[in-house]
């Protein structure tokens, strides 16, 4: 009956793979780097997580979550390592476009043959499906949109990009619609902005047909969707984000990581069970709040919240700069379709916890990782330059 971000201690396929690289890249003789970019705001952030255990009704729930960051960084560093030192963004991308084929194909077997309402895929819950194609599906039409390439390849893109799209209609999360638009629409622009070519008009010409003739089958269930939504969900909305903000002005450092399902629920007061009108309210579980942001402020305090900022407005902001520095650059596409894909994400995750649980986590490292990756590999080459002057 525990609901929490993480429920054990994972150690899943993705971790043993990344020790793996990181011992492959040792074996090669390759100096690794620890400490890329940013990773000061990721200890911060981990700090305060780990201080709001002095106020865990459940210590062991914290460790749980705490062991997840841990690998995760883990994981971050063998992906930024592997990109610092190869260069090569072609893999990352083929591994995507494998697993959004699987994931589509599992959807499709849940929604038309077992007849699920909303499939989810490989994923515990359709936000969390949508989430994750959200972050990665703008560098897919950002790579169409900016690399003359062989034909297979552009059209193995472009159907991984449609897949995309089918997908999050498939999901049908209302966050997920609104902000996977709103992100083409950004990778379009500054695709536009940096040259007006024939062929970008011409591509972006074929998917504006494609998703107008898409909408006439996705509309009503879309339609269904927000016409038919739970006025007792936006009720519960509501009142898990007050509970949140009640968690976060009690204690300093948050209620503890991973503890918000122990410390909604009863004995706890900080919210009123009965108001719910559950039957058993000693037994009653609630479901947890429905944004990352509150989340983080409830377990690990405002300071916590602000920690968790800082990191992800970082990247943020280094990927924005690495859009100039990349601009006449054959990868100029990622840090475009990076930029779109968080846009999408982190406002994504103002009505949604998804980006906390584990693929999604990880998703974010990877791209925080090319971030991380690109942003040295323009100061070394800087270096070098100004140094072959004198």
């Amino acid at each position: 009956m525990y609901r929490g971000t993480s429920r054990g201690f994972e150690i899943a396929l993705p971790d043993l793979l990344a020790l793996s690289l990181l011992v492959s890249i040792i074996i090669r003789k390759h100096k690794l780097k620890l400490v890329p970019k940013g990773t000061y705001l990721y200890f911060l952030y981990f700090s305060f997580s780990a201080i709001s255990i002095v106020n865990a009704g459940y210590a062991m729930y914290s460790y749980y979550e705490l062991l997840k960051m841990i690998l995760a960084y883990i994981f971050f560093i063998s992906i930024y390592n592997y990109i610092y030192i190869y260069k090569d963004f072609n893999t990352i991308l083929y591994s995507f476009s494998i697993l959004i084929f699987y994931n589509l194909l599992l959807m499709l077997d849940q929604k038309y043959r077992i007849g699920l309402y909303q499939p989810s895929g490989l994923f515990t819950h359709r936000n969390s499906t949508s989430m994750f194609i959200n972050l990665i599906a703008p560098i897919f039409l950002a790579f169409l949109l900016q690399i003359r390439t062989k034909k297979t390849l552009f059209y193995f893109f472009f159907f991984t990009y449609s897949i995309c799209a089918l997908t999050v209609i498939l999901a049908l999360s209302r966050g997920a619609i609104f902000f996977f638009p709103v992100s083409s629409a950004i990778v379009a622009s500054f695709s536009i902005a940096a040259k007006v070519t024939r062929r970008k008009v011409l591509i972006i010409s074929i998917f504006f047909i494609i998703a107008v003739v898409g909408s006439f089958y996705a509309a009503p269930m879309v339609a269904e969707r927000f016409e038919n939504a739970s006025e007792r969900s936006k009720e519960g909305r509501i009142h898990l984000a007050k509970t949140a903000v009640i968690m976060a002005n009690d204690k300093f450092f948050g209620v503890g990581l991973n503890n918000w399902s122990l410390k909604a629920s009863y004995p706890y007061t900080y919210t009123n069970i009965d108001e719910l009108n559950v039957p058993n309210p000693e037994e009653y579980k609630r479901g947890i709040v429905e944004t990352i942001y509150l989340l983080v402020a409830a377990e690990c305090g405002w300071i916590g919240l602000v920690s968790l900022l800082c990191w992800l407005g970082y990247y943020f902001f280094q990927n924005i700069i690495n859009i100039f520095k990349y601009k006449n650059t054959p990868v100029y596409y990622m840090p475009i379709g990076i930029l779109a894909g968080l846009f999408a994400v982190l406002g994504q995750s103002t009505l949604e916890w998804a980006l906390k649980q584990t693929p999604n986590f990880y998703e974010l490292m990877v791209i925080f990782a090319i971030i991380a990756a690109m942003t040295q590999n323009y100061q070394d080459y800087k270096k070098i330059k100004t140094s072959s002057k004198f």
